[in-house]
């Protein structure tokens, strides 16, 4: 049985040394800077459900940052509820995994389920000072000092659609994640987020007001699939 040339030659085994030593510290060297741009500048966001139709449906990859400002009817990202219980050392793991499984795995996750999914996409249609209530799943809009309500359309800078088509005739729209629903008052530093896809999404109807400390970052383009390529 022949033997491998490193077992005589130290040049060789010197070599295959260096070699492996060399993408190792490649490795790590792309993984630094990878954990460095996602966490002050940019990162990317894997879609997984339909809850922000039309504009951006599952599959989609959007690029977000983790700096900017909380504006009406821009999109964030919220924190992974279980992200912002882990150590220091929990998540730098946690990002490692998710590094080399190209986002599908992440450690310490319950069940062992990929919790990329754990990014959630919501679009800001309330902020802090702002009475609002719901109509047929459209959300009207008196902002601290006004005296007369707007739709969400209205005052919001950045133009979108939503998807409220596809209920049965007759549908109590009190059920599930409502269409309808009374007025109230965003206390300071809580944010209304909502779905556009406002028939299956799960959203600030469901979870009430969401402090600004739960928004991890402002999604900017979606750049897969290309046909949908675009600011957001």
């Amino acid at each position: 049985m022949g033997r491998s040339v490193y077992e005589f030659s130290y040049k060789e085994r010197k070599k295959l040394r260096n070699t492996i030593l060399f993408f190792v510290g490649l490795f790590l060297l792309i993984f630094g800077l990878s954990t460095l741009v996602s966490k002050f500048l940019l990162f990317p966001v894997v879609v997984k459900s339909d809850s922000m139709l039309p504009r951006t449906d599952r599959g989609g990859v959007v690029l977000a940052s983790p700096i900017g400002s909380v504006e009406r009817g821009t999109t964030v990202i919220l924190k992974p509820q279980l992200m912002e219980r882990m150590g220091a050392f929990k998540a730098l793991a946690s990002r490692f995994v998710s590094f080399v499984t190209f986002q599908q795995l992440q450690a310490f996750e319950p069940n062992g389920r990929a919790y990329a999914a754990g990014n959630v996409m919501r679009r800001v249609v309330g902020l802090p000072g702002d009475t609002i209530y719901m109509k047929d799943f459209i959300l009207y809009v008196r902002p601290a000092g006004d005296q007369h309500f707007l739709t969400e359309f209205e005052l919001a800078d950045i133009s979108y659609d939503i998807n409220i088509g596809g209920l049965p005739e007759g549908w109590d729209r009190t059920m599930g994640a409502a269409g309808n629903m009374d007025e109230q008052t965003l206390e300071e530093g809580e944010y209304f987020l909502l779905c556009d896809n406002r028939i299956e999404g799960v959203d600030s109807r469901i979870w009430g007001p969401v402090p600004k400390k739960s928004i991890g970052g402002k999604a900017l383009f979606q750049y897969f699939p290309f046909s949908g390529f675009g600011a957001l």
